[in-house]
């Protein structure tokens, strides 16, 4: 039986926020996350949930587990999200609603960002947390 490598993750946001991230070049992107194989060189696909399609990537340069006041203070500038879409992030679970029991975030400062020439739909399932993806995915996707 073989292992599958881990090369990345695919994590769903926003169309908005991923233009920011792709467009406008803001490095940081964070999330509350156990995905605990990422590390330094590792991709992250972002997925626009409303229209279900892979719109772009970026590389790790480092992973950072800060807590919310710190992130904020250090990383508001080249962060992804607005104030207000931040203090909502950090306060309540998008899926569940419920107020959030931990207070640290991990915060991935990415490189390399690139915007797809043209978003496509990933045959892929991808949950509102993501989803790792293997070295064999990826070569699909980059394929695609």
């Amino acid at each position: 039986m073989s292992i599958k490598k881990i090369v990345g993750a695919i994590f769903p946001l926003s169309y908005n926020q991923a233009i920011r991230l792709l467009e406008d070049k803001k490095r940081i992107f964070i999330k509350f996350t156990r995905f605990k194989q990422l590390n330094k060189g590792s991709r992250i696909i972002f997925y626009v949930s409303g229209e279900k399609k892979l719109i772009g990537e970026g590389i790790v340069a480092n992973i950072e587990n800060l807590d919310i006041e710190t992130t904020w203070t250090r990383h508001s500038r080249q962060l992804f999200l607005t104030k207000k879409e931040y203090d909502k992030y950090v306060k309540q679970s998008p899926i569940s609603k419920t107020d959030r029991q931990t207070k640290y975030v991990a915060v991935f400062t990415l490189v390399n960002l690139r915007k797809y020439r043209k978003p496509f739909p990933t045959a892929y399932p991808i949950t509102p947390s993501g989803r790792y993806i293997t070295k064999e995915e990826y070569e699909r996707v980059r394929n695609a």
